[in-house]
């Protein structure tokens, strides 16, 4: 009896272990596909960023390997609240989007701009110690996004959904009333992450960065020569 309860409690946990691993990958594919490669992979999707779910399981990533049940399950257990679904109402079916991340620029994702720096009072953009020299050299850059991302506080602060990883160790808040009084703009996306398109070339200059730490709590200097104006960077 007890070799049977052990084969059938080993059995369980290899099928939960293989669901986990399921549902990660298909959250992975998710993000590629509604963050980056929709139009490249000649999917129709509406200003807002949404696509419908069956064009979805019709793609080759997709087709004979998800369902719907498993894109609702991805969705509903995403810590960091990804993606959102929603039904078109012209023609009842269900739709789904990456509530921010994207690369196309044509995708106008749900946001709502900040206008009064005391909304938040910290911001702050998780990244690598690796990186740090050449943050420091040209600033935050959005990279191949379309905006810098930003956490409204530290990973599992109350909150916090997403902005940035979880085994970020260099943290840089920034000066939000600063950063709005010289012209830039910051939005918020329906999942609490704080966004900015930085200057004309997707940077946000180091002047506007008010301290920097590391997971430690040690904060990092800032070279005063770090702080000039710098337009091209």
């Amino acid at each position: 009896m007890a070799a049977k309860y052990n084969q059938s409690s080993t059995s369980n946990r290899n099928r939960s272990s293989n669901s986990s691993a399921k549902l990660i990958q298909l959250s992975k594919t998710l993000s590629w596909l509604l963050r980056h490669s929709v139009i490249k992979e000649g999917l129709q999707f509406q200003s807002d960023g949404y696509i419908f779910i069956d064009d979805v399981l019709r793609h080759h990533s997709f087709a004979n390997k998800y369902t719907i049940d498993d894109i609702h399950q991805c969705v509903a257990i995403n810590e960091k609240k990804r993606f959102g679904l929603k039904i078109d109402e012209a023609t009842g079916k269900e739709m789904i989007r990456a509530h921010q991340g994207h690369s196309l620029e044509e995708a106008n994702v749900e946001m709502r701009e900040i206008v009064n720096p005391d909304e938040f009072s910290t911001i702050i953009h998780g990244t690598y110690t690796k990186h740090w020299p050449s943050i420091m050299d040209k600033g935050l850059s959005k990279m191949n996004r379309t905006h810098i991302h930003f956490a409204p506080g530290l990973p599992k602060e109350s909150g916090v959904t997403s902005g940035m990883r979880g085994n970020a160790n260099l943290y840089i808040y920034i000066d939000l009333e600063k950063a709005l009084k010289d012209g830039f703009k910051f939005f918020v996306s329906s999942n609490n992450v704080i966004l900015c398109p930085g200057d004309v070339n997707g940077f946000l200059p180091v002047r506007y960065f008010r301290s920097v730490e590391n997971r430690r709590g040690e904060k990092l200097p800032i070279p005063i020569d770090s702080f000039k104006t710098n337009d091209s960077a």
